[in-house]
């Protein structure tokens, strides 16, 4: 059975992991995937994302996209016990999972029931499309992008970032943009979208 935990901002939300995962996770194995943050200049949330895997007592293992073959990369996604992909460029995250074939590899994992972690980027990436997050992310970082189509496994389309001091103007536009369109699932940096199976809700950190 499916289980995402797909929220805006890790370190704001961390807490509710566990419980969410319903086991221990402590000495569990995490395929950290960074990708998206790697044409950003603001990154600090990947540090932030490992400090508090680390206060889970979570072990991580990350992916060197640049460095790293596909098979490599996909033998590391399957030998761990949690996928985490961090937040950035949803569009330059797209397109290097796909050059290298591993939103397939994302898709089967899921669907097998393995965790899956995604923090902004990471959250919007499983959406049916990414193309409304144009007004927050930079579409010229992925040249090679052909197609916005997303991972697809949630109906929603997350809305990272909510009142956030630098990027709640971006969220609330696409709010106004969208929201007669699209399901929208407007999250600030204290909430998760929470996926079991075909169920998702929402849960904000008290």
């Amino acid at each position: 059975m499916k289980k995402m935990f797909l929220c805006s901002s890790f370190k704001d939300s961390y807490s509710l992991l566990s419980d969410f995962a319903g086991e221990s996770l402590k000495g569990k194995s995490v395929t950290f995937i960074p990708t998206a943050s790697a044409v950003e200049e603001v990154k600090h949330y990947v540090e932030a994302a490992k400090e508090a895997f680390h206060e889970l007592d979570m072990h991580i293992e990350t992916v060197q996209m640049a460095e790293q073959t596909a098979q490599e990369i996909t033998h590391m996604i399957e030998r761990n016990d949690v996928i985490y992909v961090s937040g950035g460029n949803t569009f330059y995250l797209l397109q290097e999972l796909r050059k290298h074939r591993l939103d397939h590899v994302l898709k089967e994992e899921i669907n097998k029931g393995k965790l899956y972690i995604g923090e902004s980027a990471g959250s919007i990436i499983m959406a049916p499309s990414i193309e409304y997050i144009s007004l927050m992310d930079d579409q010229e970082k992925a040249p090679e992008l052909p197609a916005f189509q997303g991972i697809n496994e949630i109906s929603n389309y997350p809305v990272p970032h909510m009142h956030h001091t630098y990027l709640g103007e971006a969220a609330q536009q696409m709010i106004e943009q969208y929201q007669h369109t699209l399901a929208l699932c407007p999250l600030t940096d204290e909430q998760v979208l929470l996926v079991t199976g075909e169920q998702a809700e929402v849960k904000s950190v008290k």
